[in-house]
């Protein structure tokens, strides 16, 4: 069943809950969250440190406890995936492996132990890996690429989240459906 507790407007889309989870970008590690974030940066971004800017978004939505990351792939290219009992949000934007960027959320209807979260970061790269060699890239990500991993901590006990376990399977294929339908959404958004 997908994950159906988030937020979405025309430049920020927020997965709520009460999550425990790991992340990759700005102010990322490991934490108690009730919150993760992917926003679109506007021209304002330019002229700020990224710290502020990401502090000052979730002071707009009112954010506390959060994870959150930045883009510059508007949200009308946000892909949605879910597979059993794991739920990606994407938002995919390539030209070259130096410009813009990838984001993943990740929610995963599961208790997870601490090595199982790792894993599951090396599980989404991977898929979003595959994704993009599929759709005729010669890289496996950008340089500003992000994934943030949170378990809603319900559900059952998973020590593994790599490609052969059960809930690997399903990372896999959230993330690689959702990074190739995202990136058909930006080259669809670049011809207009």
């Amino acid at each position: 069943m997908p994950y159906g507790n988030y937020y979405l407007d025309d430049n920020t889309v927020i997965v709520y809950g009460n999550f425990f989870g790991v992340s990759t970008g700005l102010l990322g590690g490991w934490k108690k969250v009730k919150c993760a974030f992917n926003h679109t940066v506007g021209e304002d971004f330019y002229r700020m440190r990224e710290l502020d800017y990401l502090r000052r978004v979730a002071k707009k939505y009112g954010l506390k406890d959060y994870f959150g990351l930045l883009t510059a792939v508007p949200m009308r290219c946000l892909s949605i995936k879910s597979f059993g009992n794991a739920t990606a949000f994407v938002t995919a934007g390539v030209d070259n492996p130096n410009d813009l960027t990838i984001n993943v959320i990740l929610v995963l209807e599961a208790k997870l132990s601490r090595s199982a979260f790792l894993n599951a970061i090396i599980t989404a790269t991977e898929s979003k890996s595959k994704a993009l060699l599929s759709s005729g890239y010669n890289f496996t990500g950008t340089n500003t690429d992000a994934v943030v991993v949170l378990s809603t901590q319900k559900g059952s006990y998973e020590r593994f989240t790599g490609p052969a376990s059960r809930l690997g399977i399903e990372i896999w294929k959230a993330v690689f459906e959702g990074v190739i339908e995202s990136l058909k959404k930006w080259n669809s958004e670049k011809k207009k």
